[in-house]
């Protein structure tokens, strides 16, 4: 289950995020998301662990949370794309009708 980390400092490497999540579970993969031209810390990364459980912990866990440098990390689920509200209703999809 894949999570989303916001507000890092420039600073922050995939290492430091995985070792920063590592006590919730096997860190599959850890990876802060850099700009291709500066490769500068875009100030958010992904972290993915092995199971929903584990993930919810981290959440729970560290979202607010003060890192390193003083900012308060924003942990949530990754898999919530921009335009969603939640409530899983998905009104504004027509292609599930008529089939």
């Amino acid at each position: 289950s894949k999570i989303y980390v916001g507000n890092l400092s420039w600073g922050t490497s995939d290492e430091t995020l995985k070792a920063t999540f590592l006590p919730f579970g096997p860190v599959i993969d850890a990876i802060v998301m850099k700009d291709p031209q500066t490769g500068r810390s875009r100030g958010f990364g992904f972290v993915t662990f092995g199971s929903q459980q584990e993930a919810d912990n981290a959440i729970s866990a560290m979202n607010d949370q003060e890192l390193v440098h003083g900012r308060r990390l924003k942990v949530n689920v990754a898999n919530q794309r921009a335009g969603g509200g939640g409530g899983g209703g998905g009104g504004f999809s027509n292609q599930s009708f008529g089939q």
